[in-house]
């Protein structure tokens, strides 16, 4: 009876341990933590997000159950992802995609339909990246000694290694195991983020999305900043994503032309059912003139007809932002004009969100990207 006592205590405890690890990185490091809970990562699960769990309640399933979806929604769930079966438990709703495991990515795999994230087997032994540690051993735990004995002085985590060295956590190429391609069973991607990870590339998944902001990462020894993780973009810090974007006004003989510059590596507003709006108005003698907006969307579909992302093997309209985008307004603009552009995206357009039966205006609210004004 102790025998299995015993055993069913040590399962209690590891999956308890297991459900909360990212509660035990809140303890050294509370400020990254918050930004966590707020995070697309925390919010990914059907039990987080309602975009998610409307598309699987009428996903057709099939004897995988929601081992693929799992793969990057609830990798952290190892009954989700290994068995496919979705449950209402506390990693589903606090730590889908937890701390741990994003800092547990030894290598991407490529693969045709979808990546794989590869990870390491050394417990409590995680990668990040910190320029000025680049090159150096892995950091464990220690304690510095001075005046006698008297004051001791703490270095590193007490609770797990450091690895400086994993070069994909400063390329951004950690993230690619889930943010590259996601490919349907007719071979078409339907997230199409066409992301490009290489060397060359000035600016990556990391530099856009987790910048360096106020704020120490680390209680133990403090920094003046961290990475961001909240994941700047279409939950948080929207206008951060504005600088990677570029405007530019070309009056012509039918109008004006809007140039978009696109200085990210990968295709704007791609996810099945997301919508950017280009909001134009010209401002003369005092009145404000709304011309009608220009949609950015890519809409799948089969046999020529707008279908579900699961069932769809070609594209009906891509107006995406690419590496650059021209959009003719054939409005002609006249001296003292001011010609305002505003940029935004919602996370699902309107006509979906009424589709799947989701009546939260947050989930259809413009979240602005960047403003900018040009005066002629």
């Amino acid at each position: 009876m102790r025998k299995y006592l015993a055993i069913f205590i040590s399962l209690f405890v590891s999956s308890t341990l297991f459900a909360n690890e990212s509660r035990v990185c809140q303890k050294c490091h509370p400020i990254i933590y918050q930004e966590y809970t707020e995070s697309s990562h925390k919010n990914a699960s059907t039990y987080n997000n309602p975009i998610h769990k409307a598309l699987w309640e009428i996903h057709p399933k099939d004897s995988q159950g929601y081992k693929t979806c799992a793969k990057c929604h609830s990798p952290s769930d190892l009954k989700a992802l290994n068995e496919g079966v979705l449950e209402d438990n506390e990693i589903q709703k606090n730590a889908p995609i937890s701390c741990v495991y994003c800092h547990s990515i030894k290598m991407v795999e490529e693969g045709e339909g979808s990546n794989t994230n590869v990870l390491t087997d050394k417990k409590r032994e995680f990668y990040t990246a910190e320029q000025a540690k680049k090159g150096k051993p892995k950091a464990s735990y220690e304690t510095k000694s001075s005046w006698f004995g008297l004051v001791k002085e703490s270095r590193n985590s007490p609770y797990h290694k450091i690895e400086y060295n994993n070069e994909n956590y400063y390329s951004g190429n950690v993230c690619m195991g889930c943010h590259s391609h996601t490919n349907n069973e007719h071979s078409f991607d339907i997230t199409m983020l066409d992301a490009m990870i290489d060397k060359k590339d000035k600016n990556t998944c990391i530099t856009c999305h987790m910048p360096q902001i106020a704020g120490t990462k680390v209680t133990i020894n403090e920094t003046k900043t961290h990475a961001y993780h909240g994941i700047a973009g279409i939950y948080h810090m929207n206008k951060e994503m504005g600088k990677y974007l570029e405007f530019q006004v070309d009056k012509t003989t039918q109008g004006f032309q809007v140039k978009i510059r696109n200085k990210s590596n990968h295709a704007l507003f791609g996810q099945s059912f997301r919508e950017g709006v280009l909001d134009v108005s010209i401002i003369r003698d005092a009145k404000v003139i709304n011309l009608k907006p220009f949609i950015f969307t890519r809409i799948l579909g089969k046999d020529a007809q707008e279908v579900m992302p699961w069932d769809a093997d070609m594209t009906l309209k891509d107006s995406l932002i690419y590496a650059k985008k021209d959009i003719m307004f054939p409005v002609k603009l006249q001296d003292g004009d001011s010609l305002k552009l505003t940029l935004s995206v919602r996370r699902i357009s309107k006509e979906k969100a009424k589709e799947l039966g989701l009546n939260n205006k947050k989930l259809t609210k413009k979240r602005v990207l960047k403003v900018q004004t040009f005066s002629f």
